[in-house]
């Protein structure tokens, strides 16, 4: 067994070894690479003996205790036995297809392949019966005529290629469905979320791998459940649209069932996990993502229902050819070309690949409508935390008062914070974790109060962290001394308090620098002509200090979420297209009112699971390829009605015109379409 680096960059190692990569042997590395917190992910070759390795660090250790980690004895027991397959692609589709048509057509005799057409073609006029018995004309109407005339002309080869034509279009339609929902479900599901547990009375943080069936783990107001299980303490309100459809807050007690890809819109709940596998209801969410693609206000739908609806020309064709030139021959070109059939098999194909691709490229996409309504958008709302400055802030300096010292007031900080998103939450856990501080559960119940903070008690008195709004609302005392240090550093960092028994006993100073991308982006927004807007929490001084670089058309501090909502239904009804992006929890109202929403990788999980789509890459540069990818789309879906009038015009024409035979003409008209489909996977 033998590893060699190749090629190797600051966050990223391409090695090559000597063991053949198959599919167990890929499961295998991953969870390997899922128990080193350094590695970001893995990706694979398709020669099956290379692989790079993405990692957060400069340093290459993490490489290293990824292949020390790597077993002869498991890499033996993978090919001995193998649980898992390679993965169809259209060339393994279509030369598999090729090879057994070769094959069946060399090898089978003529009575036996004149029997299993026959055979094949009854189900085309079984299923087509149904539907004309249900007053529906579609396009497998039109199939089923072609193939049935082609068998009572004499011409079984000629019906034969048709079905084949058809049955390996329908075959990448299929793999390209099911390949772009599997590749969703991917990157929906996050194996390595952290996990809070109870082991034998005390909390402590695991992955979500190690999650067992019994185990009791933890989930707090604004996260999501991530394990189907029971409640066995606390009490709470969960949001289940996921699962129903319905977002209003179902209320939790002890031994009320709740379901994962679910999340706690208020309180915390102890579960006791029954089905350890995480998300394991996400093919409902999946299914509804599915479903989206039927609105009939989407291009997708629209272009489908067009492609049914023209099918009825096709035999109006035909009948008036032959009353006007008796010829059978020239009648039946309108049932072995038609116009539907492209833009049926490609329209799918096309939507369905665009999302494929954008997944690649690290943006989730969760229907075709949004791909639509994308080109659309004239207005542009960002929040400032998280969205246009870094997702991740860090702690500059910390303040204590009083007798507390610098690493108590961490320590309470950090056990308050590390149950909430937030960036800045995020922010104190880390700095925790950066000095070496622990910090075990000492607070009863949380209430988290959006845009302001977190209220808890601490050995039964009351513990206040967040806005200073907040502490005075809570009638926290705030002396004098401490007043000036808070006017001196509000003018250079964002400032969380800290306040216990009725005192403000520190100051955490968050510094939270714009993103490198965002004065680019922005930009580039506003010379394509949007209206760009700043919507942000944050007061007007601290704001305006990092607007230096970037200019946006409306800047509003000091928003609330329900004035980032108002805000967002008033453009609506002044006749604007909104796309709304945030991260917080804060912003969750904001989002589900507009048009477009879309989050960054870091957020909330409940804003991920009411947004529109995700910025898997957290790059903001995302909103420009995807207003490139929706109008490149637009443009393929005008080519395939374009192509499709012009080929099958012209198949039409040479076979009215007696150049093509009939023969010949269903399989150019097949192979035709099965060309703009396959063009289709290269959106």
């Amino acid at each position: 067994m033998y590893f060699k680096i190749v090629h190797l960059s600051s966050k990223r190692a391409r090695i090559r070894t000597t063991i053949r990569i198959t599919p167990d042997v890929r499961s295998y590395f991953k969870k390997q690479v899922e128990k080193i917190k350094e590695i970001k992910k893995i990706e694979f070759y398709q020669d099956e003996f290379t692989f790079n390795i993405f990692f957060n660090s400069k340093s290459i250790e993490c490489i290293k205790d990824f292949l020390t980690k790597i077993n002869v004895s498991d890499i033996k027991t993978c090919y001995e036995n193998p649980t898992l397959k390679k993965e169809d692609s259209p060339y393994t589709i279509i030369s598999n297809a090729v090879f057994w048509r070769a094959i069946s057509e060399l090898i089978l005799p003529l009575p036996i392949k004149a029997v299993w057409t026959w055979w094949k073609a009854f189900g085309y006029f079984k299923s087509t019966t149904k539907l004309l018995l249900e007053r529906k004309l579609t396009m497998e109407s039109l199939d089923s005529a072609a193939v049935l005339v082609s068998l009572l002309t004499g011409q079984r080869s000629t019906a034969s290629s048709i079905m084949f034509i058809l049955e390996l279009g329908e075959e990448l339609n299929n793999w390209s469905e099911k390949k772009s929902i599997t590749d969703l479900e991917k990157s929906l599901i996050s194996e390595d979320k952290d996990v809070w547990i109870l082991d034998n009375g005390i909390k402590k943080k695991i992955k979500s791998f190690e999650i067992k069936e019994g185990d009791v783990a933890l989930f707090s107001e604004g996260n999501e459940i991530l394990f189907d299980g029971i409640v066995v303490g606390g009490i709470g309100s969960i949001d289940e649209s996921s699962l129903t459809g319905e977002s209003f807050p179902i209320s939790k007690n002890i031994n009320d069932k709740v379901y994962s890809n679910t999340i706690v819109v208020h309180g915390e709940l102890y579960v006791r996990v029954e089905n350890p596998q995480i998300n394991g209801r996400i093919h409902q969410l999946i299914q509804l993502i599915k479903e989206s693609e039927k609105k009939e206000n989407t291009y997708h739908y629209k272009y489908i229902q067009l492609a049914d609806r023209i099918v009825k020309y096709n035999f109006i064709a035909m009948g008036l050819t032959y009353l006007l030139t008796r010829s059978f021959s020239k009648a039946i070109s309108f049932l072995l070309v038609d116009y539907s059939c492209a833009l049926k098999l490609s329209t799918p194909v096309a939507y369905l690949t665009t999302i494929k691709n954008l997944i690649d490229k690290k943006i989730v996409v969760k229907n075709s409508a949004t791909l639509d309504k994308y080109a659309e958008i004239d207005t542009f709302v960002f929040d400032k935390t998280g969205t246009i400055t870094v997702s991740q802030p860090y702690i500059k300096e910390v303040i204590p008062f009083y007798e507390y010292n610098y690493e108590e007031v961490i320590k309470i900080g950090a056990c308050l914070e590390e149950h909430i998103y937030h960036p800045i939450a995020n922010a104190v856990v880390n700095k925790a974790e950066e000095d070496g501080i622990e910090h075990e559960e000492m607070h009863t119940e949380l209430y988290h109060i959006a845009s302001k903070g977190i209220i808890s008690h601490i050995d039964g008195e009351k513990v206040v962290i967040g806005s200073l709004q907040l502490l005075k609302e809570e009638n926290i005392i705030i002396t004098d001394s401490q007043q000036k240090i808070i006017e001196e550093k509000q003018e250079y960092y964002n400032l969380l308090f800290l306040g216990y028994k009725e005192k403000l006993i520190s100051i955490f100073c968050v510094d939270i620098p714009l993103r490198e991308e965002a004065a680019y982006v922005v930009k580039k927004l506003r010379n394509l002509g949007k209206k760009v807007v700043l919507l942000t929490g944050d007061n007007k001084f601290r704001t305006q200090k990092i607007l230096n670089n970037i200019t946006f058309d409306e800047v509003n501090t000091s928003m609330t979420p329900v004035t980032k909502f108002e805000y967002i239904k008033k453009e609506k009804e002044q006749g604007k297209k909104v796309l709304m992006i945030g991260d917080g929890l804060n912003d969750s109202a904001a989002l589900s009112e507009s048009d477009i929403s879309i989050v960054m990788n870091e957020s909330a999980d409940l804003s991920k699971q009411i947004s529109d789509i995700v910025l898997k890459a957290d790059n903001l540069k995302s909103l420009l390829m995807l207003d490139e990818i929706s109008k490149n789309l637009r443009n393929q879906m005008k080519n395939n009605v374009h192509q499709t009038i012009f080929i099958n015009s012209s198949l039409i024409m040479f076979g009215l015109t007696n150049v093509v035979s009939s023969n010949l003409l269903a399989v150019f008209h097949n192979l035709t379409t099965f060309g703009i489909v396959l063009r289709n996977f290269r959106i």
